[in-house]
């Protein structure tokens, strides 16, 4: 056991203990999938454990990832291991035991962007209005199946609800649709596993014999029926293995239930092992993140500590307005990388992700390149949308809506009348789209009609004879071609431009499939399908990003903006202890991402809702620690919000107060001097172009001078930073 040689003493004391029940507190950066990593690979390489035998659960891809690459480092036959998400987990027994539950084995598994399709033409069809009844409806759904309620179930538990019987009927059609289709949806996936386990013995019997050693790994974000889930595989040998830090218990609002790490200690007699030393931050930061959770109260008492120096001060600054919050962030992001940063080294975490649009007009304006995390994921944009519900129907004949997606895409003249006629004649006369197309000519349609369909139903049926034989990039390069799907985007626009890119980029995700995995239609559909945000993370650029959709990473040097009193925490949660707490976690995650600086800003205004408001700093700077240095907002911020608003002065006693450096705005100047740059002087930008100077301010040692460019218009811009030359 060599490999243990590398953990600290208590890592390899958790390690050792392989018999019975054992709950690991990991504290944030603190080598946990180091420790599971190990630890399996303790139990089959000097255990004389099968591979076979043992299960890893994540909640990311990434991360499974991850420590199927670390294991294959040391145990040879590590592709026997079942490491997993719970979502993928039971994705693979349901396609071996669907038939169990009515469904066959290629059913398909509905996205996010599929489920609320699917709503919205419930509600459509019910003649409802409005998308609050959609939204409504899809969170209740979600919430149902979060805690395994049926409809009826739901409307009982739930009866005190506006509108409570419209949501439960729309949640019905919701699953007749999934079910006619021959479709779950991610929900489903935990919950139809849970139904099978609980339904036919004989199948859990195999797997709870199957799995003696089983890994969950972020045991605080799972809801009621992954832990209903994980008692039930470890049932026969209740050798199971849980990590998880309550303290980074993030995702109430989705159903994780992070009281299982107790109940898990009390079901199953679980022996508590605590990780306290964190590798990843600088005594400083974690001085700042210790200070602020221990005003919780719902938590298992630790501190996090390293030996890492206790490296920069946390800088709070407070800015007068958001774009002097977004000039901030950029001028240090600026003044860094020019110190030997590189952009990746930064992410600029926020509560909501509504704060991000300055923050990406700051950095083009100053050309630094960016990405905001947690925005439309690749596989969600149209046209690759579109390919994949090609895919999906020669997957699964009975997808209905894969079919009313392309059925006139590209456009083949089919109007909504002709698809309106065709799926009323399929369900009086109980069949599938699919077998109505491949023979239209059958149907009791008009000749234009069947005219129109015809061609589609030709190519559906060609397409499904080459899909048995052709492989997954070669049948997807097929219907490309056949389905003319390029010439959609021919007309030569920026626009059609990175659709037909995106369209490369998606055949070349199908092409490395088929050469690293060699998988079939199926799997691929299904690792698509259950892709995660954290799988994509890669490039040399500023992350921008919500704090959810961060957690798991680390940066060298973190920016917390927003931190006022209503954004964060949010306002909804002043209130009631337990969302306070949950968005004190937030903060919690948000501080322990960063390695080496952290930077927390907030300001004294805001637009927010269609008005400029004052705003008041985050109780969070307070907790955080008030041995800080006490800075206040300097004088000429004062002056600049005093001046727009008379009240300020009022304002600023409550708000004044700031934990932590209150550190300057200042600006590493390039080679660039306010005498080069004169009105009239004609400038060329990186990004903008040619344009010409309107207008020069001196501010204190700044200057900022006002650019109209020929393609954008009018821009302020600091000489500081801007990437401009003179022509």
């Amino acid at each position: 056991m060599p490999f243990l040689d590398g953990l600290n003493s208590e890592q390899k004391a958790a390690a050792l203990d392989t018999e019975g029940a054992v709950l690991v507190t990991a504290g944030a950066g603190s080598g946990k999938t180091r420790l599971l990593t190990y630890r399996i690979a303790h139990i089959i390489e000097d255990l004389g454990v099968r591979p076979y035998n043992v299960l890893a659960i994540t909640f990311t891809n990434k991360a499974a990832e991850e420590m199927r690459n670390r294991l294959q480092v040391i145990v040879a036959e590590s592709a026997d291991i079942w490491i997993s998400t719970f979502h993928s987990m039971c994705a693979k027994i349901l396609r071996r035991f669907a038939d169990r539950l009515g469904y066959t084995s290629n059913f398909t598994i509905y996205a996010t962007d599929e489920s609320e399709r699917a709503v919205k033409q419930i509600v459509k069809d019910m003649n409802l209005e409005g998308d609050n009844v959609v939204k409504t409806a899809l969170h209740a759904i979600s919430e149902a199946k979060n805690l395994g309620l049926t409809p009826d179930q739901y409307e009982e538990e739930f009866s005190y609800l506006p509108d409570i019987k419209t949501i439960v009927h729309i949640f019905e059609a919701y699953e007749s649709k999934l079910k006619a289709n021959n479709a779950m949806d991610f929900d489903d996936l935990l919950l139809k596993t849970h139904e099978l386990f609980s339904q036919h013995i004989d199948v859990l019997d195999y797997y709870r014999s199957k799995f003696m050693y089983i890994h969950v790994d972020e045991f605080q974000d799972t809801n009621a029926i992954q832990y209903g889930l994980v008692r039930m595989l470890a049932s026969k040998y209740g050798n199971i293995f849980a990590v998880g830090d309550e303290d980074q218990s993030i995702y109430g609002w989705r159903g994780a239930d992070v009281t299982n790490m107790q109940s898990f200690i009390e079901d199953f007699g679980a022996k508590i092992y605590k990780l306290e030393q964190n590798y990843r931050s600088t005594k400083n930061i974690l001085t700042a993140a210790n200070n602020l959770i221990k005003n919780n109260v719902s938590r298992i008492d630790k501190k996090l500590w390293s030996d890492l120096g206790d490296g920069e001060q946390i800088s709070c600054y407070r800015a007068s307005t958001e774009a002097e919050e977004a000039d901030f962030v950029v001028n240090t992001i600026n003044k860094l990388l020019r110190e030997g940063y590189r952009p990746h080294d930064f992410a600029v975490l926020m509560r909501v992700n509504a704060l991000t649009r300055l923050l990406e007009q700051r950095f083009m304006q100053y050309n630094l390149p960016y990405k905001v995390y947690g925005g439309f994921k690749f596989f969600e944009r149209k046209e690759v949308k579109d390919i994949l519900a090609y895919l999906r129907i020669l997957a699964n004949p009975f997808d209905d809506d894969a079919i009313l997606r392309v059925i006139n895409f590209p456009k083949r003249g089919i109007g909504d009348g002709t698809i309106k006629q065709l799926v009323d004649i399929c369900a009086f006369e109980g069949i599938k789209l699919f077998d109505a197309l491949t023979h239209v000519e059958n149907l009791a349609l008009s000749s234009l009609a069947i005219k129109k369909l015809k061609p589609f139903g030709e190519l559906l049926c060609e397409l499904s004879v080459s899909a048995k034989m052709l492989t997954v990039a070669e049948l997807t390069e097929k219907i490309i071609k056949d389905a003319k799907i390029r010439e959609v985007y021919a007309e030569d626009t920026e626009e059609n431009t990175a659709r037909k890119l995106n369209i490369d980029d998606f055949l070349s995700s199908v092409h490395e499939f088929v050469n690293n995995r060699g998988g079939t239609l199926d799997e691929f559909l299904e690792e698509v399908t259950l892709y995660t945000e954290g799988d994509d993370a890669k490039g040399d650029c500023v992350f921008l990003s919500t704090v959810h959709s961060a957690k798991g990473m680390e940066f060298r040097n973190v920016f917390i903006i927003g931190v006022e009193e209503g954004l964060f925490p949010l306002g909804r949660a002043s209130d009631e202890q337990s969302e306070l707490e949950e968005e004190r976690r937030l903060m919690y995650v948000a501080i322990t991402r960063a390695k080496e600086r952290l930077y927390i800003t907030h300001c004294a205004s805001r637009f927010m809702y269609g008005d400029r408001k004052m705003c008041r700093q985050s109780r969070f700077f307070g907790e955080i620690d008030e041995r800080f240095v006490v800075g206040y907002a300097s004088k000429a911020v004062q002056d600049r919000v005093r001046a727009n608003y008379p009240d300020y002065a009022s304002v600023q006693k409550s708000s004044d107060r700031i934990s932590g450096v209150a550190t300057q705005n200042v600006a590493v100047r390039q080679n660039n001097t306010i005498n080069d740059y004169t009105v009239g002087t004609r400038v060329l930008h990186k990004k903008f172009g040619e344009g010409t100077i309107e207008g020069v301010t001196n501010v204190g040692a700044n200057s900022y001078v006002v650019i109209n460019f020929q393609k954008v218009g009018k821009i302020t811009l600091s000489l500081a930073f801007a990437p401009i030359t003179k022509l």
